[in-house]
């Protein structure tokens, strides 16, 4: 039970993003600091986010949130590309300039993953959101990048949990095969 009050102080005393932070939205602040809320009470995280790591730990958290923002813009995107409408269908008064982006999002949200947590895989994930988006010119180049991080072993612990957790070699070839 202490615990759980010890990691409610640090959840209301300390603010989990600082304004500013990576430069995100609003939007983007709430939805990673509520992901980073999520973490904490589930536990096991009171001695990282006290600890050496903390700052490691939350651009992690905030990153892969961001990257699962991400990919969800990008399906959104992909869904609504697939749509086909009836050949008498009247667009005559439609008006989509309400209707979001999603490639731009997602784009935005896997850039912005990357500058937070600048770790091989997130570039990897970036150049394959690339690739869907027929960004082959920018996917090229997220590739590369992804090759030379994975070719450098990662010294910071958080970093280097969160590469071990993915299958490096596979995406190792098809980084080489996209290029």
């Amino acid at each position: 039970m202490s615990a759980v009050v010890q990691i409610s102080a640090i959840v209301e005393v300390e603010e989990l993003i600082p304004p500013g932070f990576g430069n995100l939205t609003a939007e983007e602040k709430e939805e990673c600091e509520s992901f980073l809320q999520s973490l904490i009470r589930t536990g096991g995280c009171e001695e990282i986010l006290r600890g050496t790591m903390a700052g490691s730990f939350k651009h992690g958290v905030i990153s892969a949130c961001l990257m699962g923002r991400a990919r969800r813009f990008q399906q959104f995107a992909t869904s609504c590309a697939e749509i086909e409408f009836p050949a008498n269908w009247n667009f005559a008064g439609w008006d989509n300039a309400d209707e979001p982006n999603w490639a731009e999002m997602a784009y935005d949200a896997a850039a912005k993953a990357c500058d937070i947590f600048p770790i091989s895989i997130n570039f990897y994930d970036f150049g394959c959101l690339l690739q869907k988006q027929g960004r082959h010119g920018k996917a090229r180049l997220a590739f590369k990048e992804f090759l030379r991080r994975a070719n450098v072993n990662e010294i910071d612990p958080v970093a280097r949990a969160a590469v071990s957790s993915r299958n490096i070699a596979d995406a190792i070839e098809h980084a080489c095969k996209s290029l």
